[in-house]
């Protein structure tokens, strides 16, 4: 969805957005992480933007859930999505620079070329930014067993159990040609 800056009222305009797992799977299909994340629910968004002199102050909403891997068990688990969207949307001119240094107060600043604004684009991007950077199914999540694969989280691991001290006691059974 695009939407034209000088279509935009002097008091805003607010716009829904409702996304499906199509829409979503469109967007993701080139990432290294596509078959990770799929939609379990929908994607809504209301945003209101609102034209203030140069820029484009966008407020809004993001709903949803998205479904993940737990990169400890690879359990799927559902993530909720409830993400509050708050950006100022500045054009692009032939001052801008390529590369800019942001500081923290930058973080929710934004560029578009100047006559539309791209809205599939900024929801995509706050749909990643509110993807954790681990993916766990549970703070405490207890991961694979890494020597009989069992899910820790759900059974006790089958391993012969062994009385190490150090992580380096193995080394001691290599042999070295002299």
């Amino acid at each position: 969805m695009k939407v034209r800056v000088d279509e935009l009222p002097d008091s805003g305009r607010v716009v829904h957005f409702h996304e499906t797992d199509t829409w979503f799977s469109s967007r993701i299909r080139s990432g290294e992480d596509a078959g990770e994340i799929t939609l379990a629910r929908p994607i809504n968004v209301d945003l209101e933007l609102v034209p203030e002199a140069e820029q484009i102050k966008l407020n809004g909403q993001l709903q949803g859930a998205v479904r993940l891997r737990c990169s400890r068990c690879l359990q799927d688990y559902v993530l909720k999505l409830d993400e509050p969207i708050d950006l100022l949307l500045h054009p692009l001119s032939a001052d801008t620079p390529e590369e800019i240094d942001l500081r923290p107060e930058d973080l929710d600043t934004e560029f578009f070329d100047g006559v539309t604004i791209d809205v599939d684009l900024i929801v995509e991007e706050q749909i990643f930014l509110a993807l954790p950077q681990q993916s766990l199914c549970q703070p405490d999540c207890q991961g694979l067993c890494s020597g009989c694969g069992a899910d820790l989280n759900r059974e006790a691991c089958k391993c012969e159990k062994r009385e190490t001290t150090s992580a380096f006691d193995v080394l001691r059974s290599v042999k070295l040609e002299e």
